[in-house]
């Protein structure tokens, strides 16, 4: 019997290194706050039962990301130049008064209530949209909060800083060695000038959070991830933003509308080129953690001290963690 591939030789295909994708935020930043909780609800995907954390940042930046496109006209050519409610401010009464008449009508399957300001408004179109996906205010007083202060920013900030907006949810992107590394960043922020001019342009994120009692370590990554987003500014456009800006909105949070910026609210992080090296060689150490957490299926909570309590309260690993308490852990209910 002839053998016609007798001495044929057909090499393996060389193997093809496929490059996970990394957010700066979700998977980097979520990590260095707690990699347990990363471990859980990012890699696993639980759903944890109290979404507050999310909640709260996430329809704040929706909401914020409406009133600039409210002001620019984007869905609505005639608002364009004008601001969401022309700066006007609802009591706190008078939020917490709608809320229970939406409430009230939703219960009884009736008309809904108007909202009575666009800030309200948008407010409801996110926040629908929020609860469909699970996520929900677990206290009435929170919702009445985020109104509050997303109705102080835009009057405070609107009227100087809304004209110069240029971009919102900026998409950044790199490739990296081992990985690819990706963020979006709030806002890109330049002149009244219509030319948009990449090195002139501020890069500006949104905290949900006070600046005032944060955890040392979460300023710190704070602090890194705008420098790898300068890092990724300058890979797509050639240049580093003009400055990288950390606004903490919960440093408006009062019973009346500040008349000037706190002086707490903003934070100008240094993007010098060696200190954007630094923290970029920071991130790239907390992808390799994270790739051996992988391996090793190990995620370590976070050290006591290095997450607020506030965290720890709200987290459904803490049962069984001994994080919480100043590393007491948490007491059991049952038995």
């Amino acid at each position: 019997m002839t053998k016609p591939f007798q001495g044929i030789s057909i090499p393996l295909p060389n193997s093809t290194l496929v490059k996970r994708r990394y957010s700066v935020t979700q998977d980097v930043v979520s990590f260095r706050h707690c990699a347990r909780q990363y471990g859980v609800f990012n890699v696993y995907k639980y759903a944890p039962a109290h979404q507050t954390q999310i909640y709260f940042g996430t329809v704040l930046h929706q909401v914020l990301d409406r009133c600039h496109a409210h002001f620019h006209g984007r869905v609505d050519p005639s608002t364009k130049d004008s601001l969401p409610d022309k700066g006007y401010l609802l009591s706190k009464e008078e939020i917490r008064e709608y809320f229970g008449e939406l409430k009230s009508a939703q219960k009884a399957v009736t008309t809904l209530p108007p909202p009575p300001s666009d800030i309200v408004r948008y407010f409801i179109q996110v926040e629908n949209g929020l609860n469909s996906q699970g996520i929900l205010a677990i206290r009435s007083d929170t919702r009445v909060q985020a109104v509050n202060i997303l109705q102080y920013f835009n009057a405070l900030e609107g009227p100087t800083l809304y004209p110069r907006v240029k971009d919102t949810e900026h998409r950044l992107q790199a490739n990296q060695t081992n990985h690819i590394l990706h963020g979006v960043v709030d806002l890109l922020v330049d002149s009244t000038d219509e030319m948009v001019d990449p090195a002139n342009c501020e890069m500006w994120d949104y905290k949900g959070s006070t600046r005032v009692g944060l955890n040392p370590k979460d300023l710190q990554t704070y602090e890194f991830q705008m420098r790898v987003y300068a890092y990724l500014y300058q890979r797509k456009h050639g240049v580093l933003p003009k400055k990288a800006v950390l606004y903490f909105l919960n440093e408006l949070d009062g019973p009346t509308c500040p008349t000037k910026r706190p002086v707490n609210a903003l934070l100008e992080v240094s993007i010098e080129p060696d200190e954007i090296q630094v923290a970029i060689d920071e991130f790239t150490k907390t992808v390799g953690q994270i790739e051996q957490s992988r391996l090793t299926n190990a995620w370590e909570p976070a050290a006591p001290g290095e997450i607020s309590e506030q965290d720890c309260k709200t987290c459904d690993c803490r049962w069984d963690c001994k994080t919480p308490n100043s590393g007491k852990g948490v007491k059991p209910i049952y038995p």
